[in-house]
């Protein structure tokens, strides 16, 4: 019985095997009769390709010619020789402030000088944001490995989006190793913001750095330095106080105008330090869960 069963299996196996083969004819592209395309016969066994998983150094290389959302951008400049430095700080809006501090004398630098637009000439504010917010700018990729001389003038940039809910910015690098592309940019913006009016509304410049959670128990706890709370506007708010822009946004320089802001910041500034009135230093401060040091300097009057 089963010597019968077997001899009926076998031959019908072998047949289903060979019909699976084949490939149903399709419709021709050519000229729409049916059955006409020949398509090539995958034997079985052989599994279809995958696609291939790209390596390291391509998925780099594909990250450089990449860019990041940003709407505003601000560039800070540490002058040949410690001759000074200047922030250039491009907000969303297009307004272009600059913040420049000059030397006074062997190691003294000035207060800070505030000029302002309320635009850059020529759209270079916008031709800035394009090439800063490019991957291969932001980090450097794309910066020559030669050694600079020692002292020479030194750059770095950021950029954000949305009040700071994106924020990227770049390491300090020697101004002479950028593309030309951004170097040629900025140096023709230089010399237009020095025919930009001085703005007298300006009180203070405000920034700040993240401070690690164990640093900031060590200031805290063991130092003793007060920590002091400031509200979360939340990451959606439409305006921020200049405290919270410069706590979103690490590096960036923050013209304060306001005179009530600007006494809420000496308040802070003074907070700890009784019977003191410096409208100069440093402090800490936390928004939501983050600790920073905030430095704030007033401006040239």
């Amino acid at each position: 019985m089963r010597t019968a069963l077997l001899t009926l299996i076998l031959p019908f196996v072998a047949m289903c095997l060979l019909i699976g083969q084949e490939k149903l004819p399709t419709g021709s592209k050519d000229t729409g009769a049916p059955g006409n395309v020949q398509t090539d016969k995958v034997p079985l066994g052989v599994k279809e390709a995958r696609p291939k998983i790209p390596t390291v150094d391509e998925l780099v290389e594909k990250s450089k010619k990449g860019e990041v959302e940003a709407d505003s951008v601000w560039v800070i400049i540490d002058h040949a020789k410690g001759r000074g430095s200047t922030a250039v700080d491009i907000r969303s809006d297009g307004s272009c402030w600059v913040m420049e501090k000059k030397l006074l004398g062997p190691g003294k630098l000035s207060s800070y000088i505030v000029r302002s637009s309320t635009e850059t000439p020529n759209g270079l504010g916008k031709k800035i944001l394009n090439i800063a917010k490019k991957k291969s700018i932001l980090f450097a990729q794309s910066v020559g490995r030669a050694s600079a001389a020692a002292g020479s003038e030194r750059v770095k940039i950021g950029v954000s989006a949305n009040n700071g809910r994106s924020v990227h910015s770049s390491p300090s690098v020697p101004f002479s190793q950028y593309p030309e592309e951004f170097r040629e940019s900025v140096s023709v913006l230089m010399e237009a913001t020095r025919r930009f009016p001085l703005n007298r509304n300006a009180l203070g410049v405000v920034s700040s750095e993240f401070v690690d959670p164990r640093q900031a128990r060590r200031l805290t706890v063991l130092s003793g330095q007060k920590l002091i709370g400031v509200k979360d506007p939340g990451r959606d708010a439409k305006e921020l106080s200049a405290i919270v822009t410069a706590s979103r946004m690490p590096g960036r320089k923050i013209v304060v105008t306001d005179p009530t802001e600007w006494l809420r910041i000496i308040t802070y500034l003074n907070y700890d330090k009784p019977g003191t009135e410096a409208k100069e230093g440093q402090c800490l401060i936390s928004v939501g869960a983050q600790t920073y040091r905030i430095f704030v300097e007033q401006v040239s009057q």
